[in-house]
């Protein structure tokens, strides 16, 4: 009877800190995942949005820039497929990766920026 009542307890006083932790944790206010009362310390003015805008409009034309060389050397790897391998296959597939590498670095800043655009920017 004895070790019925300490388990109860425990039990107990457990659900007693989550009820507090619930409820504390729920006690916070937002509002579109901003704190009220930052007092627009977390709001873009339009300085901020124009700024969004133009780094947008260069990663855009960054990327149209990308996908058109990208096709250009789809089609040379494809052309290299029915062909002999030489030493132009070897200036030209080192060229290919330096671009290939180039891309993949531009593509992880893309992916990084828009993340940020679309979570900041509304």
């Amino acid at each position: 009877m004895l070790k019925m009542k300490k388990i109860l307890g425990i039990f107990l006083a457990v659900c007693f800190v989550l009820s507090v932790t619930a409820a504390a944790t729920s006690a916070a206010s937002y509002t579109d995942g901003r704190k009220q009362g930052d007092h627009g310390k977390n709001t873009f003015n339009n300085y901020d949005k124009k700024k969004f805008d133009n780094n947008r409009n260069k990663w855009d034309a960054d990327k149209k820039r990308y996908d058109r060389e990208r096709v250009k050397w789809d089609r040379e790897r494809n052309a290299w497929k029915s062909k002999k391998h030489g030493e132009d296959y070897d200036y030209w597939y080192r060229m290919y990766l330096k671009w290939l590498f180039g891309f993949n670095k531009w593509c992880n800043g893309y992916y990084k920026y828009y993340n940020n655009y679309h979570k900041y920017y509304r």
